[in-house]
């Protein structure tokens, strides 16, 4: 049989465990509702890292990546729809359709998945040159697309529904705390929309500089700054009327409600489970604010995602650090990404 190079988790014998580059056979298709894909562009999660470090679960020997996109080389005999050479896109949270989520319209909180469904996470992924996934999984790609580009789509997906989440308005004072990849990612993303002000909440220089480059108007560092005071001081004592927390621990999120306006917004994005925070009921009741949680997307935030990167409505060339072979995943490509001098690093088999 074929092989082909893949990065595969290995679980440790207490928690987290490695990525070893290995020669493994080149997987093929066995249900009739199954595409084979050559993949073409694969990014790298935040999670990867968490998987490796033992914050976040994984399968053990499985290929990962789930940010992948590629090109359709064969198809099972039940799918008509699709032809060897179409561009696709992979959702990797593979939904049942028949849960009472999925038919309530609610396909991202699919009790399916928590089973253990994801590609490049409880199955196999992108980080290798073939990937097989069910029909349901995969969007098709204009022709024009740019395939390194479009291996955004996934991450961009999540942005966009975090976007229709907190109900952006052009009269808002929006507030992103936390300038890491997908604080960036959803940045670019209400960037597209004409608001008052853009303010990015985040200790890292680099990652600062980074947001100011992608239209925020202010960046204010917590560790050096009184947060609360700043941001009355720039909305002109309005406060923040969205507030995106894209970090998710206990700090980010009682630092949020130190400063949101009346009628504000609170999207909780940013997961760590170990994080409690503590909070005053009749501040949301007499202000009539919200708390809200944005995860993952909808089919139709893909859709969204794949028109915005094929209308190059985003600055691709700005979200994009650096493209590598799957070779340097490890020796490249995890290092930038503990140094935090990176937005995307994106894999090409």
């Amino acid at each position: 049989m074929e092989k082909m190079l893949a990065a595969v988790f290995h679980k440790s014998e207490n928690n987290g465990g490695k990525i070893e580059l290995e020669e493994v056979n080149i997987p093929q298709i066995t249900k009739s509702d199954q595409v084979l894909i050559e993949v073409k562009a694969c990014g790298i999660c935040g999670t990867d890292l968490k998987i490796v470090e033992g914050g976040h679960p994984a399968t053990d020997n499985t290929i990962l990546g789930h940010e992948f996109v590629g090109i359709v080389k064969e198809i099972g005999e039940n799918i008509q729809d699709l032809k060897p050479g179409d561009k696709v896109v992979v959702d990797p949270n593979e939904k049942c359709g028949y849960c009472i989520n999925c038919r309530r319209g609610l396909s991202n909180l699919c009790e399916y998945m928590v089973l253990g469904t994801t590609f490049g996470i409880f199955q196999n992924g992108g980080f290798a040159k073939f990937c097989v996934v069910p029909r349901s999984t995969i969007f098709k790609l204009p022709e024009k697309i740019d395939l390194v580009a479009a291996s955004l789509i996934e991450p961009l997906s999540c942005a966009v529904h975090c976007h229709n989440i907190a109900n952006v308005k052009e009269s808002d004072n929006v507030a992103i705390i936390g300038a890491g990849p997908m604080g960036l990612i959803i940045e670019s993303v209400i960037r597209k929309h004409p608001i008052k002000r853009l303010i990015s909440i985040e200790i890292d220089e680099w990652r600062g500089q980074k947001a100011l480059e992608l239209g925020a108007d202010f960046l204010i560092n917590p560790d050096t700054t009184n947060v609360q005071k700043e941001i009355m001081k720039v909305t002109n004592n309005e406060g923040a009327d969205v507030i995106i927390d894209a970090v998710g621990i206990s700090k980010t999120f009682e630092m949020a409600t130190n400063f949101w306006a009346p009628g504000a917004r609170l999207i909780c994005f940013g997961q760590d489970y170990r994080a409690e925070a503590k909070i005053k009921p009749n501040e949301i009741v007499r202000y009539q604010r919200q708390i809200l949680g944005s995860y993952i997307g909808y089919a139709e935030d893909f859709l969204d995602a794949i028109e915005l990167i094929a209308n190059n409505a985003i600055e691709v060339d700005k979200l994009i650090t650096k493209v590598i072979p799957l070779e340097k995943l490890i020796s490249t490509g995890f290092n930038l990404m503990k140094e935090r001098k990176c937005v995307k690093i994106i894999t090409t088999p």
